[in-house]
């Protein structure tokens, strides 16, 4: 089995935590930089799997240092470690953000999901578990194989649990247009989505309606 190579950003400080203990202690091969630039250019050479952005530990948002990794690493997954108090910033091109706090655990738990492990790249959340590559997920016991749009439109709410998506940022970011004169064709797909996730897509439990403004995905908490 090969080894996952994980690119960690994070402050030089003496007295910094540091998440490379763990990552090595779970066998992850982890290249370590307190420079943004000098890490990036490492990864130009040898793309790494997934990139930590520890912004908290720079005492930092990170939302720049996240917008040009993902511009220079299109396509690579980003934990983005954000400091208390923060909001995650869905524009700022981050897979997924924790804020802290957190424990190594939970890190190390969400690091083994985003990794490539059988050749598929997988989202989890809650009871939700969604193949990017296959399109396929899974809620609860119930398996479902979703359209490309099913399975962006689900990514985004994934990366949003629990923050209201408006109807113009679904449209802009899964049909990728600013027009929403008519919004029909999102209501149809929300409906689709529902049928595969749902155990009663009449009586919605995680998706809900927020009437006259968008939608919402509610997972239970961890």
């Amino acid at each position: 089995m090969t080894t996952a190579n994980i690119l960690l950003i994070e402050s030089g400080r003496a007295n910094a935590t540091s998440f490379a203990p763990a990552l090595d202690k779970k066998g992850y091969g982890v290249s370590i930089h307190h420079k943004l630039d000098s890490g990036l250019e490492e990864a130009r050479k040898n793309e790494p799997d997934l990139v930590i952005l520890d912004a908290a530990s720079m005492k930092t948002s990170g939302k720049r240092l996240c917008r040009k990794t993902r511009v220079e690493l299109d396509g690579v997954p980003i934990i983005l470690v954000s400091p208390e108090g923060t909001r995650p910033n869905p524009a700022c091109g981050a897979s997924l953000t924790l804020v802290h706090p957190f424990t190594p655990r939970k890190l190390l738990n969400r690091v083994a999901r985003m990794l490539p492990g059988d050749g598929s790249f997988t989202l989890e959340m809650g009871p939700i578990k969604l193949d990017l590559v296959q399109s396929k997920v899974r809620c609860l016991e119930k398996e479902s194989r979703l359209t490309p749009k099913l399975a962006q439109l689900l990514e985004v709410f994934m990366h949003n649990p629990g923050r209201l998506m408006t109807r113009k940022k679904l449209i802009r970011q899964v049909w990728h247009t600013d027009y929403i004169g008519d919004t029909r064709t999102l209501d149809v797909h929300m409906s689709w989505l529902r049928r595969a996730i749902e155990p009663d897509p009449m009586r919605p439990h995680f998706l809900k309606t927020i009437r006259g403004m968008g939608y919402r995905l509610d997972l239970p908490q961890e």
